[in-house]
């Protein structure tokens, strides 16, 4: 695993979403209460934009179908949903390692 520089810490607010890439992959980067997270950028479910979603404690939840999945683990909080459509989510969110030093922010592809 190699830990790829995608942002400096000053660049990242609490709990706001930000588009970053690292080895060609399209992640999403965010810091919640300190601690910094990164994961895939698309939904597991549609491949819809996370980076338009909403942050609710340390979830990430899709602004299209309003599936949730947990920062740390990627695992599904909640399946997506449409109106009074229940769907199955098609798989957790790919998260990746995080390292920051020196206010610099790596992740490990």
């Amino acid at each position: 695993m190699e830990f790829v520089k995608v942002a400096n810490t000053s660049q990242v607010a609490e709990s706001v979403l930000l588009p970053v890439e690292a080895k060609g992959r399209k992640l999403l980067l965010i810091k919640v209460d300190g601690t910094y997270y990164a994961a895939q950028r698309r939904c597991p479910h549609m491949g819809f934009n996370l980076c338009r979603g909403a942050v609710v404690g340390h979830s990430v939840v899709c602004p299209l179908h309003k599936a949730s999945f947990d920062l740390e683990t990627g695992a599904v909080n909640r399946d997506p949903r449409l109106l009074f459509i229940n769907m199955k989510a098609k798989a957790d969110l790919e998260t990746y390692p995080v390292r920051v030093d020196a206010g610099e922010i790596f992740v490990g592809i």
